[in-house]
């Protein structure tokens, strides 16, 4: 298996598990916390979700040629998201995962024949010089962290 199918796998993988991790949780707990400074796993998706299309995807077709996204405050795009978010209101959970599964696959597509000696090219990134394979390695991490949060929730609600 060469990089590149490497980290396709990784990226899918990766979601694959965030997946498992949301259906792991009872219905009736999807769209309540177990404690109030955390998200409840539906808020979780949505925010995944939304990371994914607003940031993660715009940003790594920079390396392809798109121009840059708008750079915006991180205090901006935390209040669109919470207004987007509403309360939960009009987001089913099929429907954002299938979103997210959505964005997930047009990332897999987008890097596939990615020559190698692209991967470390560093261009002015949201969180300054980065290269891609820092930026796969963040959307990775991300995901990993809010599989580990509800893993958590469903293992430790009492």
């Amino acid at each position: 298996m060469d990089r590149a199918q490497w980290r396709q796998q990784q990226l899918q993988s990766s979601l694959e598990n965030f997946i498992w991790a949301v259906e792991q949780m009872p219905a009736e707990r999807l769209f309540t916390s177990r404690r109030a400074d955390r998200w409840p796993v539906a808020r979780i998706v949505f925010h995944l979700t939304c990371y994914e299309q607003r940031i993660a995807l715009p940003w790594m077709r920079l390396w392809f040629g798109d121009d840059a996204p708008p750079r915006t405050d991180q205090t901006e795009d935390a209040q669109r998201e919470e207004a987007d978010w509403n309360g939960g209101q009009g987001h089913p959970l099929a429907d954002m995962l299938a979103d997210l599964r959505a964005v997930r696959a047009a990332q897999i597509a987008l890097i596939a024949d990615l020559p190698d000696d692209a991967w470390q090219r560093e261009l002015p990134a949201l969180w300054g010089p980065v290269s891609l394979h820092w930026l796969v390695t963040k959307t990775l991490q991300h995901t990993l962290e809010h599989t580990d949060e509800i893993l958590r929730q469903y293992l430790w609600w009492r």
